[in-house]
């Protein structure tokens, strides 16, 4: 057997035995007085809404005759969420959509072409969609933690960066230690993560896999590609975000911005 070992009218009734976990954990909270029952409640419906959503939509994906025209139009739509989701973190910058979703897409999209150039994902709507999830969401998440860091650094530093410009230097050479320290911050959790795969926990992917009845060591193989695809298209998009904020960073005549 492999898989979930029940159906579908199974698997409703235990998620509604284990929803008792949940109701625990808001008794709990009301009584210490915690102020996070409604927070948490409103996040699992959101959250488990969003999932059923998700889960009709991929299933109708997977059936249809037509699913490369609806991959096609749900990535874009997917790096363009993650651009609108990772641009928020720096409001105050001009059109940060400019930004952020050209890194991501290239980030994601780059690795995710490579890998199936390669057969690394096989040609089937069940492995691309999920993957570029993964692709586009680390990249999202790294992209968010490249600028933020970029911009506040830029803030922190600006004496310097003016100095270092009063002195002859370029808006390149005057950032550039930032820029660096950035995208090392910003890649800092994915690294962990690939320093403790398998010995601190066993990731997604390959947990995934197992479930589904696949050999581990072909399960733990796959991962450590999922983890090259994270790992390059971080970095990706960690270096084309900095190298694009640099320029919302200062004006024609290389003086810093007055929003920053």
């Amino acid at each position: 057997m492999s898989g979930i070992p029940y159906d579908e009218a199974e698997g409703l009734f235990r998620l509604g035995l284990v929803s008792l976990l949940f109701l625990l954990v808001l008794v709990l909270s009301r009584r210490r007085r915690l102020g996070i029952d409604r927070d948490f409640a409103f996040a699992l419906v959101k959250g488990g809404s969003q999932l059923a959503v998700v889960a009709v939509l991929l299933t109708l994906i997977f059936v249809s005759d037509l699913w490369p025209l609806w991959t096609l139009l749900l990535l874009p739509f997917m790096m363009f969420i993650g651009g609108w989701t990772s641009a928020r973190r720096t409001p105050d910058m001009p059109n940060p959509m400019m930004i952020t979703t050209p890194s991501i897409a290239l980030g994601s999209g780059s690795v995710l072409v490579f890998l199936f150039i390669t057969g690394a994902i096989p040609p089937a709507p069940q492995f691309i969609i999920p993957l570029a999830g993964m692709a586009i969401g680390n990249a999202m998440i790294i992209c968010s933690l490249t600028l933020d860091r970029l911009v506040r650094e830029a803030r922190l530093n600006r004496t310097r960066i003016e100095t270092s410009l009063a002195l002859g230097a370029s808006s390149t050479q005057s950032i550039e230690p930032y820029e660096t320290l950035s995208i090392r911050s910003a890649l800092i959790p994915t690294l962990d993560s690939l320093r403790t795969l398998g010995i601190i926990f066993i990731p997604g992917a390959m947990t995934g896999l197992v479930l589904a009845g696949t050999s581990p060591i072909v399960a733990a193989q796959y991962q450590i590609i999922v983890y090259f695809m994270i790992v390059g298209g971080g970095i990706i998009s960690s270096m084309t975000v900095a190298s694009l904020a640099r320029r919302r960073l200062f004006t024609h005549a290389c003086q810093i911005e007055a929003w920053v």
